[in-house]
């Protein structure tokens, strides 16, 4: 579980502030609101890529200013907005990447990894582009990808930073399909940003808005014709 104390988000000056609100795994969280509000600061703080401007991020009652690298990306895993191929790194070698805190220090992959890289492949299917290099795929490829490098990682959380930006319709709904799949039958919490909101709302999603007017993060469970403005 991660839990948001009294946090307050920006760069230099406040966006909003969280008072206390807890993320449980086994559930998928989107968070909505307008462009330039900080969901992307917000799921970087969460994340310990951004530290907030006040208050803490716990993990499992640890701070997560307390803890070690490796220590967070036991528990969280991030996917950004823009995941970007290299040239001759293959797709099997990119996924096991996310297997980078359970090798040994000659970085020698073992047969359980070897075994959950099989299964994440057949899971997303996309065996057919394990030795394709991460800069031939496209985008809703790449995407998917660097949704299973995270399911690999083997965290308790996974953060996706706008994960159906710039993909077509059907791609959308696979990928929501599948973070579902990993919240209900792999236990794992999902926290995302979106703005594809009537696609979203077709999903038992757990539906989060930063209000640009009280600046503070609010449960919905569906919205008025006024909390329309706050998601154009």
């Amino acid at each position: 579980m991660i839990a948001l104390k009294n946090l307050t988000i920006g760069f230099g000056h406040e966006l909003f502030s969280v008072h206390d609100f807890n993320f449980e795994i086994g559930r998928v969280y989107s968070i909505l609101g307008r462009n330039g509000i900080g969901k992307s600061t917000l799921l970087r703080a969460i994340a310990g890529l951004n530290s907030p401007l006040k208050g803490s991020v716990l993990i499992e009652n640890n701070d997560i200013v307390n803890m070690s690298g490796k220590a967070v990306a036991q528990k969280i895993a991030f996917v950004n907005s823009n995941p970007l191929g290299v040239s001759h790194l293959p797709v099997d070698e990119f996924l096991l990447l996310g297997r980078s805190n359970f090798t040994s220090i000659w970085g020698a992959y073992s047969k359980d990894d070897l075994d959950i890289l099989a299964h994440t492949k057949m899971l997303f299917q996309i065996e057919h582009l394990g030795m394709k290099y991460t800069n031939q795929l496209s985008t809703g490829e790449l995407q998917l990808c660097a949704i299973a490098k995270a399911f690999i990682q083997g965290s308790d959380m996974i953060l996706l930073d706008e994960p159906t930006s710039a993909l077509d319709y059907s791609n959308k709904r696979k990928i929501y399909d599948l973070l579902l799949r990993q919240a209900s039958e792999y236990k794992k919490g999902i926290i995302l940003t979106t703005h594809d909101i009537e696609l979203a709302f077709k999903y038992a999603f757990k539906f989060l808005l930063i209000n640009s007017r009280s600046k503070t993060l609010e449960k919905i469970s569906s919205f008025s014709e006024a909390e329309k403005e706050f998601l154009i």
